[in-house]
């Protein structure tokens, strides 16, 4: 019990992928649905789990509408760059 209270916490830093990479990653990917994931990920901050949700109803213009966001509201508005 001694132990856990003096020893040291180890913080754990995030480690950032820079624009360039992320950009080169998405370029590379062959298949149209992996890059149209990879770039709604990316420039529009959805997880994947939000993605894989998407259906065809879900987007009007070049806004997405996510249904239970994992934020706990009932929708929420992810625009498209």
């Amino acid at each position: 019990m001694v132990r856990k209270q003096c020893r040291e916490r180890v913080v754990c830093k995030w480690k950032i992928i820079e624009k360039e990479t992320v950009d080169e990653i998405i370029f590379r990917t062959t298949k149209p649905r992996n890059r149209l994931m990879l770039e709604l990920m990316a420039r529009g901050g959805m997880r994947i789990g939000e993605v894989l949700k998407l259906r065809l109803k879900d987007l009007q213009d070049r806004k997405l509408i996510m249904q239970e966001p994992k934020s706990g509201r009932e929708n929420e508005l992810v625009f498209i760059p």
